[in-house]
């Protein structure tokens, strides 16, 4: 069963070509990675993938949903975590974890599951510290709860 397919998927920003006529299938299980040098469309394709920009000519379907349609629904299913997470800083990890969730309805008692998954990622010392203050790993720790979330973990 094909988790990511895409066919023909293009992106242009303006007249450069970002990403251009990418087709590819990769079966549950197995592992994609992309490599290649700077400007060569990895972060662009990663984010088409995402449904977190629309490709200017083709389609891509992730875990069963078009990405340039469904797009809440496949945000449901699917985690990323990128270098920068994006944190509100001047917030606590406790008040953004509360803030993210509520645009989950799959997410039932959102401050146990809030507080279950900063015990787990061991940062419920610090649950009321401004994210700011957070080293580059703890926001990437904090992050990831986000994958937690999903229905798979």
């Amino acid at each position: 069963m094909a988790v990511i397919e895409t066919f023909g998927l293009s992106r242009y920003f303006g007249k450069i070509a970002a990403v251009e006529d990418v087709t590819l299938t990769v079966e549950a299980g197995e592992v994609l990675g992309f490599l290649g040098p700077n400007g060569a469309g990895k972060t662009t394709t990663i984010r088409m993938l995402a449904g977190m920009i629309a490709p200017t000519n083709g389609y891509a379907i992730v875990a069963g949903h078009r990405t340039d349609r469904n797009v809440e629904q496949l945000h449901e299913v699917i985690g990323i975590l990128t270098e920068t997470p994006g944190f509100y800083s001047r917030l606590s990890a406790k008040r953004n974890l509360e803030y993210f969730a509520g645009f989950y309805s799959s997410i039932e008692s959102p401050s146990q599951q809030v507080e279950r998954y900063l015990k787990l990622m061991g940062l419920w010392q610090r649950r009321d510290d401004r994210v700011g203050t957070f080293s580059k790993g703890m926001k990437h720790r904090l992050a990831m709860i986000g994958w937690a979330r999903s229905p798979r973990a």
